[in-house]
């Protein structure tokens, strides 16, 4: 809760905040009132004064904090003897500190010549991708356009706009760095994600993407280091309870869930099998997320040959991530159960062409689309998941799945799958709803089953309520 305290001829709304390395529970200056004219236009009181305007833009710059504006409001009228009639804000709130840490960082550029010594040289090259990411963050925020002024940009004279920008990293910065992500390129975005989670303590989805980054570089020790720190700067951002019904609707717990979702993934890549098993549990009893903890569940036991909980684990999720069908139909066949293997794998063939046929060494064309370049990705992905399941296959596992891919009624369903999805893609009117329905048809487990069937019970699962295997965890 925050309140008013008095700093010299200042007033300060503060709050208790516990310091992580002592301890000790310490005041956090939430907002600095410096003159008797800005604390009236805050309570409202002088001319151009908006009391809702400055609690709307306090309260958006810490927005984990309650304020008791009442009680807020009557400390503030109570102290006013306190202030001083003027404040240079612009001088001081404005200019003082980007420009003391604007002379800081050039005098260090000034005076850090490689040219004049090796050390220097060194220090340049050791910060060579921060100094490279800095000058086009710099050239980027030069070449803005200059904004009409309205009552989303235009500011005070006190400045309130600037003085409660939020404090975590920008929006546009982070979309900026992660597209450096998404186009693999790999050496900028980690200089980026660097630099901004040494710059922000609390920047946890930076970690997540330093993560990913050693991930998709097969690095997985790394990543997991990575992973982990994500999840302990998500769990310092937490709300102090979170019910387990809210899991999904406070985006607060994101940074943590990805964290965790993200760390098991590396655990199985870097073989920690027992260890991916316990993170899921975690995923389960702490996030209520059963999605996420059964499909690296399935990827795990069918890495250490646990077929009967590794199909269990599949055919939790397997209608709602079809791709999860195919480890379900490894793991039936290896119980014997073959009718049941051939219904899955048609499932997950004719939802993941590319993820099926690329596990099994068939060679694709460049990916066309967006849904093309996904189900290749998500292939690759699940490639180096299964790395122990695949390299021990059994040869008769290896020929019964080549031989259903290459099926003639296989085959025929794949081609038609793939012509009325085109037809769906083309029909931009939505003209055309019947190749919409044969897509949706021919893709769901119901068509599997009555295609090519099983001849025992019945296979459990749940209803289908999406599409896509439960992949690494971005933003």
């Amino acid at each position: 809760m925050a309140y008013v305290r008095r700093r010299g001829n200042q007033l300060a709304i503060v709050r208790g905040a516990r310091n992580p390395e002592t301890k000790k529970v310490e005041q956090e200056i939430l907002f600095t009132l410096y003159s008797k004219g800005e604390a009236l236009a805050a309570l409202g009181k002088a001319d151009g004064g908006d009391a809702f305007r400055f609690q709307s833009l306090v309260e958006r710059a810490h927005p984990d904090v309650r304020f008791d504006w009442k009680a807020i409001s009557r400390a503030i009228a109570e102290n006013l003897e306190v202030l001083p009639e003027n404040y240079d804000y612009r001088s001081t709130r404005l200019h003082a500190g980007f420009r003391r840490d604007l002379l800081a960082f050039a005098r260090q550029v000034v005076l850090t010549d490689p040219l004049g010594a090796t050390a220097a040289r060194q220090l340049i090259d050791e910060h060579r991708e921060a100094l490279e990411y800095l000058r086009e963050l710099i050239d980027r925020r030069l070449a803005a356009p200059a904004q009409v002024e309205s009552e989303w940009t235009a500011d005070n004279a006190f400045y309130w706009r600037f003085a409660s920008r939020p404090s975590d990293v920008p929006a546009d910065v982070e979309e900026q760095a992660a597209d450096l992500y998404a186009r693999q390129e790999y050496r900028r975005a980690a200089a980026a994600f660097r630099l901004l989670t040494e710059s922000f303590p609390d920047y946890a989805e930076g970690h997540n993407y330093l993560g990913l980054i050693a991930l998709d570089q097969r690095r997985a020790e790394e990543a997991i280091e990575h992973f982990e720190r994500t999840i302990e700067v998500g769990r310092r951002l937490l709300p102090r309870r979170v019910p387990r019904s809210s899991w999904w609707s406070d985006h607060r717990t994101r940074p943590y869930m990805r964290g965790l979702r993200n760390l098991a993934l590396a655990l199985v890549h870097a073989k920690r099998y027992e260890e991916a098993l316990a993170t899921c549990d975690r995923l389960t009893t702490e996030c209520d997320d059963r999605i996420t903890a059964s499909a690296h569940r399935a990827s795990a036991y069918l890495d250490t040959g646990r077929w009967r909980e590794a199909l269990a684990a599949a055919l939790h999720i397997h209608q709602l991530s079809p791709g999860d069908s195919l480890l379900a139909a490894f793991a039936a066949f290896e119980l014997g159960r073959e009718a049941e293997a051939r219904a899955l794998f048609l499932h997950a063939a004719l939802n993941k062409p590319r993820t099926v046929g690329g596990l099994l060494g068939v060679r694709f064309a460049r990916p066309r689309d967006r849904d093309e370049t996904v189900d290749h990705n998500d292939g690759v992905l699940l490639a180096r998941t299964l790395d122990d399941f695949l390299r021990k296959r059994r040869p008769a596992s290896r020929r019964f799945f080549a031989g259903l891919w290459e099926h003639p009624m296989v085959k025929d369903l794949r081609e038609e799958v793939a012509v009325v999805t085109a037809r769906w893609q083309a029909d931009r009117q939505g003209r055309d709803r019947a190749a919409f329905v044969r897509m949706q048809e021919l893709r769901s487990w119901e068509f599997a089953e009555r295609a090519w069937g099983p001849e025992g019970p019945p296979i459990a699962g749940s209803p289908p309520l999406a599409r896509g295997r439960a992949r690494k965890q971005l933003h």
